[in-house]
Formats: C-alpha cells, sequence, structure tokens
C-alpha cells in the first residue's frame, strides 16, 4: 500500500504512486500526482499563466516570475491551493520533519522558456527552512526539454561538486527538500523551444540554523613584469596601438569612460597561430566550483609554444608600458604620473599600492559556461584593477548566446557597462573593489557558434 497526500494528510492509497524519499545528495522527497482533480488542475495554470510576468535576469538566473506575491492572490484554485500548503501541509511537514515552522511562506509561479535556466546556488537566506516546487509542465515533458532540478554533492570544502541526482519535472508533481550548507541545486536549461516548465515554488520558515563560515578561496599567483626581445613585443602588436598620438587619443577616451574595447589588437598572422594553437589543443581543465564559475584553462604547464609566447607577451614590461600609457595608469615606472596620484603619504591609504603585478588565465567558453559575481577576485588590498580581455575565435557569436561580461556595482542589480565578445578585440576596464563583475550563462543558442565554442585571454593587472 502507499503512502499519499489528499487534502495536506497522508492517506493510504495506492493508485497516486509512491512517495519518493530520497537522503542523497541531500534530503529530498516528491510527492507524485499532488492533486486528484485533473478539472482543478486545468483551472489553476488558467489562473497562473493570466498572472503578469517580469523577466528576472542577472548573473544567476533568467527566467519569468509572477509580479503577484501568490499570498495575495485571490484567484479561486490559487487560493484554494495556497490554503493547502499554508495550513494542513505545513503542518503535515512540521510532523515528518520535526522542524518547526512559523507562520511565513513564500510562494510565487515562474515561466521557464527556451534557454531560460536557474544555477547552481543554496538556497540560504535568514529563515528559510524547507523549500517547494510545484510543477505544472505539459504532460509530455522529457529529459530532452531541459529543466531538470539538478543535485550537487559537495566536496571537502562545503562547495558544490557534481550532479548526481537529476529530477525531471512533472506535471502534478510536488517536491520539498530542507535548506542546509549543502542543499546545492540548480534548474538545469530549458532546452525545448515550444514548451513552457510553469511552477509554484518557495519556502517555509523557521528559527535560523547554525551555518559553517563560508570556504574562502585561494588567491591566484600575481607575478611582476618580465624582460622580452624588442622585435618579439613588435612581431604581436598592431602597429596603430604603438602610434603616441593614438595612445593619446585613446587614454582620452578611456579616462572618460574607464573603458574601452581596441579591435584587430594582434597582428593578423599571429592572432591566426594563437587561434590555431587553441582550437587544435585538447589540455583543458574544468574550473569550478557550480555555483561560482563553469569553465574551462589551459593547463600551462607544457602549453603550445606560440601561447606561452602570448602569456610572456601579456606579461612583459613592454605591455605594462604599452597599457600605462592606453590607460594613464601607473604600470610601469616609466608611466608619467597621472594628474589625480596623490604624492602625500599621510592621505594614501596605506597598502593600496604595491609594485606592478599581473595574474591571468587563458580560458576556453562553451555551452553551459558561465561566472557569478561572488566570483570577485580582487587580490589582498589592492584597490583598483585593470582587467585585460583578449577574445579569440568567437566569429559568428551574437548577444543571445550568452557569454557577456557584465560589470555590476557591489549590492546593486543595475549594469554599469558590458564587454561583448569580439574577433580579436582586446577590452580593457578599469574597476575598483566595489565593482563586481560576471560572465552571462553561455546558452543552447551558442552551440550555433561555427566551432560551438571561443576563448579569452583574461589578465588583471595592478598598478
Amino acid at each position: 500500500m502507499c503512502r499519499t497526500l489528499k487534502d495536506g494528510v497522508l492517506t493510504n492509497k495506492n493508485d497516486r504512486g509512491p512517495l519518493q524519499l530520497c537522503h542523497e545528495p541531500f534530503t529530498h522527497c516528491v510527492l507524485p500526482n499532488y492533486i486528484e482533480d485533473e478539472e482543478f488542475l486545468e483551472k489553476l495554470q488558467e489562473e497562473l499563466l493570466d498572472l503578469t510576468f517580469a523577466e528576472k535576469n542577472n548573473d544567476l538566473y533568467k527566467f519569468h516570475q509572477s509580479r503577484e506575491d501568490l499570498k495575495a492572490v485571490q484567484s479561486p484554485h490559487i487560493s484554494a491551493l495556497r490554503n493547502l500548503i499554508y495550513v494542513k501541509f505545513k503542518e503535515w511537514l512540521e510532523t515528518v520533519t520535526h522542524i518547526p515552522l512559523n507562520d511565513k511562506v513564500d510562494m510565487s509561479c515562474a515561466k521557464y522558456e527556451f534557454t531560460d535556466t536557474l544555477l547552481c546556488h543554496d538556497d540560504e537566506l535568514e529563515g528559510r527552512r524547507i523549500a517547494f516546487i510545484y510543477y505544472l509542465v505539459p504532460p509530455s515533458w522529457s529529459e530532452e526539454d531541459g529543466g531538470a532540478l539538478d543535485l550537487f554533492t559537495v566536496n571537502e570544502n562545503g562547495q558544490p561538486a557534481d550532479v548526481v541526482q537529476s529530477i525531471i519535472p512533472v506535471r502534478n508533481n510536488f517536491l520539498f527538500f530542507e535548506v542546509t550548507p549543502v542543499s546545492f541545486h540548480q534548474v538545469a536549461e530549458i532546452l525545448s523551444e515550444d514548451k513552457t516548465r510553469l511552477s509554484i515554488s518557495g519556502w517555509f520558515h523557521g528559527p535560523s540554523i547554525k551555518r559553517p563560515a563560508p570556504y574562502e578561496e585561494p588567491h591566484p599567483s600575481m607575478v611582476q613584469a618580465i624582460q622580452i626581445e624588442e622585435d618579439v613585443f613588435y612581431d604581436w602588436i598592431n602597429p596603430t596601438y604603438m602610434d603616441m598620438l593614438s595612445q593619446a587619443d585613446i587614454m582620452e577616451r578611456f579616462e572618460e569612460e574607464s573603458q574601452i574595447e581596441l579591435q584587430n589588437f594582434l597582428q593578423n598572422s599571429k592572432y591566426e597561430q594563437l587561434k590555431d594553437a587553441l582550437q587544435k589543443c585538447d589540455s583543458w581543465t574544468p574550473r569550478g566550483p557550480a555555483n561560482k564559475r563553469c569553465y574551462s584553462t589551459l593547463d600551462m604547464e607544457d602549453p603550445p609554444e606560440i601561447v606561452k609566447e602570448c602569456r610572456r607577451l601579456f606579461q612583459s614590461d613592454a605591455m605594462f608600458l604599452v597599457l600605462s600609457n592606453l590607460t594613464g595608469l601607473k604600470l610601469h615606472e616609466l608611466a608619467p604620473e597621472s594628474d589625480t596620484d596623490d604624492s602625500d603619504e599621510e592621505t594614501t591609504p596605506k597598502g593600496t599600492k604595491g609594485e606592478p603585478c599581473f595574474c591571468n588565465q587563458v580560458r576556453r567558453w562553451k555551452h553551459g559556461s558561465y561566472t557569478l559575481v561572488h566570483d570577485n577576485e580582487i587580490e589582498g588590498d589592492r584597490e583598483f584593477a585593470l582587467d585585460v580581455l583578449l577574445y579569440i575565435g568567437c566569429e559568428g557569436w551574437e548577444p543571445d548566446q550568452g557569454g557577456i561580461t557584465s560589470y555590476i556595482a557591489l549590492g546593486a542589480d543595475e549594469e554599469l557597462l558590458s564587454v561583448s565578445p569580439s574577433e580579436n578585440s582586446l577590452a580593457l576596464v578599469y574597476r575598483g573593489q566595489d565593482t563586481l563583475h560576471f560572465v552571462k550563462h553561455l546558452n543552447a543558442r551558442s552551440r550555433q557558434l561555427p566551432n560551438k565554442q571561443f576563448y579569452d585571454i583574461c589578465c588583471t593587472y595592478y598598478e
């Protein structure tokens, strides 16, 4: 005899499917066929689709959410479901989970359509104790349509490691799980172009539980400038950007905007060799954890010779000087002092400057790649940083494919500026410690790229 739920109370009835309880990778439960009345389901769906929806789009997610808080909606079928969840179901949850819950329940409706997703997170927020999702997807929904709820294991640092459970949305199924420091999950990207993943979701609240201190990743290694042969340097850089008048013009524009994009930055012959080497290379390492980033970096132990030479180019003192001339920053001892430099040591914050230094990565981006805003890698006590991005092999890229690098102010959602992939372009962005950045999730449309992926050399320079 199967245990099932009717009107918020467990009953014994074997025609509704078994309650599905699993403790790996963390405790979660699925209640199949939550509501027996099919006519009620149809009316409920109609009322939900009559709501007004607003697009939610940032580093973590892209979907549409009901503008109305469902606890205030008076439509009869939404009200009936809300009353069931808020009262009888909450009482049952307290009985079976032994978690004391208060009267606060969040509940909203979400529509996920083609390329929408909710990336890896743990749902932790003050007072959230149990998360729930009620699915109203089409009966024909399948694994190929995407939208599964992916559950992650955690590593020794309490960070998400691998997806070990993927729960496919099923119409009229009700899913819930306890919110804990290890309840990492995501809504996989919607791959269907004609189906909508309609759901009601929210949280039951109760007394907060003690959380461990968040894991702090080690900072990437910083290196100082090196010497390279002058003819090697000139072999790489487009002569336009070596001209003093051009540099002065670029600096003027950069100082106004704190960012600029330099097209055709590398000489064509070197650029084509670099692109060809990256496309042929198979020494790529996935980078996580998934709640911070998902892309691959080139193994620099034994890279192709042309890549090694390019990396030395970006680390060279000549590049430090050229970037100083392009931006007005003091990245080289021969760079002129900025008009805004304050030589009064008493008014200069200690530790905000040191010897000019640099770190970099060679990254590969393809369908599913992204970074999140708390992947903020400002190192130590350096107050400002110059981000330098060289894009490679991104011909055919379109804005709706993702991959844009967005900059936002700490504590705000409004975008300050963005950088788009562009073949052989060098993007320069000057940012402070209160400026965060992320690379928008590359969605299924990115598979239309000629090589289905692109690359960048990502550098950060400090004065």
